[in-house]
């Protein structure tokens, strides 16, 4: 008989939803949810009868969660980011182990704290970095690995965030305003800051600058002529880029805050939904541009972009070797590269189903119940998930200062 891992889970969100029925389908005789907290209403009863949770293990808030003894094996922590800090610290001391979406907090001081406390307590944390379980970037770690190329010089990322994606997410959205989550580069782009500490063999940076502002998503290309405070009721509502009229009808984003059952409720919902404003008459503050530049011990030199004004979301990258590049881009999955020697270019064939983040999810939960169930080591312990960011807010403290910042 397998060993059944019990798990909670405290926020019902997307996140949530998407490690809970990879679960469900993939470990359905080795997992059970046993206890849920989520302040909507229709998302917990819907879960409880979905995973049978018990009644009085369901709860509305985190609060009422915490204030009970020790429930389960493992708990998820897929509330929204500025809960992570005292969700994760009470979780700690009462001895669960831990899925933690990231960011891990949205305070540098509050990240090293998780840190202390989960060496002082021994306590096993995945922060769900899923970029690392996908075949795209295995396969790129592979080939840096092999040393055909030599040795890695310089890298360029960019994380291609999609001019509708921002719009959803880091002007209307939940990511909006860094007082509410964090700065972007850490909410959004520590997982691009894990990427490259992965890719070389998680050798430690040192310094980082950066540059960056919110340039477009602000009130001074408000026109009041001719805009309204609403898409829907906008005279440019069906040609305007950021209209949510054509972002949410055209179903660019199938959104998990609101029905998209018909354009007719699409557009009801759009006269009261923040996600109906315009995208100059928000309360945004985060950057939608920003460029930074990484120094690494080993002499390597990175540089990571990340725009929202791409017409894709995805990401490429270019690896600079001794003796080669590499060349690569997600959706659709490309990887190539080119040895200087012969100047023969060799493209790697990828058959990724495009599936959670390039089949990221499902591999991340697959790590995850092999190191709960047979002790394999998790694919990037909490140390180096709370190095990507101390990076990511070195980046912040260095775009907000104009300065170089040293990464201790």
């Amino acid at each position: 008989m397998k060993k059944v891992t019990t798990f909670s889970c405290i926020g019902l969100g997307g996140r949530s939803c998407v490690y809970l029925n990879a679960l469900k389908e993939n470990y359905s005789d080795s997992f059970k949810l046993v206890a849920i907290a989520e302040p909507d209403a229709e998302k917990r009863q819907r879960f409880a009868k979905q995973f049978n949770v018990p009644s009085e293990n369901v709860f509305c808030t985190d609060l009422e969660f915490l204030q009970r003894e020790r429930m389960s094996d493992v708990a998820i922590v897929g509330t929204q980011d500025r809960l992570h800090y005292r969700e994760v610290t009470e979780l700690i001391k009462k001895g669960y182990s831990i899925v933690l979406e990231k960011p891990i907090a949205t305070e540098p001081e509050e990240v090293e704290e998780i840190y202390r406390l989960s060496k002082q307590y021994d306590s096993f944390i995945a922060v769900c970095h899923v970029l690392r379980h996908t075949k795209f970037f295995n396969t790129l770690k592979q080939i840096v690995d092999s040393g055909k190329l030599g040795k890695v010089v310089s890298i360029a990322h960019n994380e291609n965030v999609g001019y509708y994606h921002f719009a959803h997410s880091y002007v209307r959205g939940s990511w909006r305003n860094s007082k509410e989550s964090a700065p972007v580069i850490v909410a959004k782009s520590c997982h691009d800051m894990d990427i490259l500490l992965y890719l070389l063999g998680n050798a430690r940076p040192l310094k980082i600058s950066s540059f960056g502002s919110l340039s477009h998503f602000t009130g001074k290309n408000f026109c009041p002529e001719t805009m309204s405070p609403r898409c829907v009721d906008c005279s440019l509502k069906d040609t305007c880029a950021y209209s949510a009229v054509r972002i949410y009808g055209g179903r660019k984003i199938k959104s998990v805050v609101f029905a998209q059952d018909s354009i007719q409720q699409i557009n009801a919902q759009l006269e009261t939904s923040p996600y109906g404003r315009c995208v100059y008459c928000c309360d945004n503050d985060v950057c939608d541009h920003q460029a930074t530049a990484i120094l690494f011990e080993n002499g390597v030199t990175a540089t990571f972009n990340l725009s929202a004004f791409t017409a894709k979301v995805n990401r490429s990258i270019k690896i600079m070797c001794e003796f080669g590049e590499i060349r690569g881009i997600e959706k659709p999955y490309i990887i190539e590269y080119t040895d200087f020697r012969t100047d023969q270019t060799v493209q790697i064939p990828l058959d990724i189903q495009e599936g959670g983040h390039g089949g990221g999810d499902a591999g991340f939960v697959k790590d995850l119940m092999e190191s709960l169930q047979n002790g394999k080591p998790f694919s990037s312990d909490l140390e180096e998930s709370v190095m990507s960011h101390r990076m990511a807010f070195a980046a912040e403290q260095s775009r907000l200062t104009g300065k170089v910042v040293d990464i201790k």
